[in-house]
């Protein structure tokens, strides 16, 4: 294992194990459950939108470490972006859990918030781990 996949490996690791922003957000705008009937991953996504930015976004439910970390890191790459952003992140996302990081033509920019997830392809039972929050996170949004 290369040095950088070790740490993604090891940033997936840390916030399954410890994920940020979880609960119920009061103030919320916007919210949607999803669930992944495939392994019983269930999540609810609950987000601020104010002033045309996702102020706010934050997660709850049952997941495995993947579906854990995923929404975790969801909450944390998307709280201040536009939620039209989120289309473009998920279809990203999609490219590089299905197919790869090297067939998915990503701007570097982007490459750096999902590099996490560049192994998922090679695990075609965990995609829908991976996705779900980010899918519920767009049901959520309207996108």
């Amino acid at each position: 294992m290369t040095a950088v996949a070790e740490l993604y490996r090891a940033l997936v690791l840390d916030h399954g194990k410890r994920p940020r922003n979880v609960g119920h957000l009061a103030e919320a705008t916007h919210a949607a459950e999803g669930e992944n009937p495939l392994c019983g991953d269930a999540v609810r996504v609950e987000a601020v939108v104010a002033g045309g930015r996702i102020a706010a976004v934050r997660f709850s439910g049952d997941g495995c470490l993947l579906a854990t970390a995923s929404a975790s890191l969801m909450t944390e790459r998307m709280a201040g972006a536009r939620p039209g952003d989120l289309g473009t992140v998920l279809a990203a996302l999609e490219a590089w859990c299905t197919r790869g990081p090297a067939a998915a033509d990503v701007p570097p920019a982007l490459a750096e918030i999902l590099a996490a997830f560049a192994d998922v392809h090679r695990h075609p039972v965990r995609v829908g781990c991976a996705l779900l929050p980010w899918r519920t996170l767009a049901r959520a949004l309207g996108i």
